[in-house]
């Protein structure tokens, strides 16, 4: 009788125990600290860091999602797919991981929002890397288990990060193609959703102020890109994201000068980690938003001294004649 009340209270603990995941404190710590490092573009630190985390919790479904974040900023920061075997290993175990825990607990909303990371995660990339169909399929399939996720705890805002995204993403898509019906009209829910994001969740926020800072350009309330952008800048003075953004805030504001210097900064930071593609690409979006035909002669000559920085054997030939045109008398 003893051994069957032991047996009886070891089975409830451990249904107790399966069925409470919940994320801690500890570990949104961890995912805060993996977010500074990549809007900062420091990608080595946040692999390493998030090589640490899984080592020494290989059971922790969000540190995948974590480490599948750091491969996708880097590859959409140097606009090239990088370490697809390792992304696609990763994010086969977390999604196998979070699957296997869903079976106890299908309702468990903190599984839900991690489900939801993953796969929008792995949606992202595939866009990136031109599997468009792939890609769209997955988002979708994201978007409705991050809904679900909300739905089930209504403070689960780090969701309103992707949600507030696509939706903005999907009515500017509307604003260019207007044929596409079904999408929504406007990017308000879009911008609202970000901002509940960057005021409320645990981990997103400052991800959710870095888009916001750039749709606000997008949307032309330069205003409010003015309230946030400095701010950001000052804690991630290294961040290509936001100083890409900076670029589009001085044009707009027509401080034509100020973008093209922050166009070069940019390209020397690119050229620094290998990112070359990016590196000449900045200076060229950068010529064609100040509607320029060529630079003037000061502008060519300090893009002519980036040259030296330029790894020739890691760069495309059209890469290189499109950097030639941009210092070209």
């Amino acid at each position: 009788m003893k051994i069957l009340t032991v047996l009886i209270i070891l089975i409830f603990c451990n249904t107790i125990w399966s069925q409470n995941y919940k994320i801690s404190d500890d570990v949104y710590s961890s995912a805060i600290k993996v977010n500074d490092f990549l809007i900062n573009c420091q990608f080595d630190s946040a692999y390493k860091f998030c090589d640490k985390l899984l080592k020494k919790d290989p059971d922790e479904p969000l540190f995948y999602y974590l480490y599948l974040a750091s491969i996708g900023l880097k590859t959409l920061d140097f606009d090239e797919v990088l370490d697809k075997e390792k992304f696609n290993k990763i994010y086969i175990k977390g999604l196998e991981k979070v699957n296997f825990m869903l079976e106890s607990e299908p309702d468990n909303c903190d599984l839900l929002l991690v489900k939801g990371f993953l796969i929008s995660a792995n949606a992202s990339f595939l866009l990136v890397g031109g599997k468009y169909a792939s890609g769209i399929g997955a988002g979708s399939k994201a978007l409705d288990i991050l809904k679900a996720a909300f739905v089930c705890y209504d403070k689960n805002y780090d969701a309103l990060y992707y949600l507030g995204f696509y939706n903005y993403a999907r009515a500017e898509l509307r604003k260019r193609l207007g044929v596409l019906f079904w999408l929504p009209k406007n990017s308000d829910d879009g911008i609202i959703a970000l901002q509940k994001c960057v005021e409320n969740a645990k981990f997103m926020n400052r991800a959710a102020e870095m888009v916001l800072a750039d749709v606000f350009v997008r949307e032309n309330k330069l205003e409010k890109t003015k309230e946030i952008l400095p701010k950001l800048l000052e804690k991630y003075p290294e961040s290509r994201f936001l100083l890409w953004t900076k670029m589009r805030y001085e044009f707009a504001k027509k401080d034509n000068s100020a973008a093209i210097n922050t166009a070069i900064f940019v390209s020397k930071s690119y050229f620094r980690d290998g990112a070359f593609h990016n590196g000449i690409t900045i200076l060229d979006e950068a010529r064609k938003m100040a509607e320029l035909r060529k630079f003037p002669k000061e502008v060519r000559e300090k893009i002519a001294q980036l040259e030296s920085k330029i790894d020739k054997d890691r760069v495309s030939n059209s890469d290189m004649k499109k950097f030639a045109s941009l210092i070209k008398e």
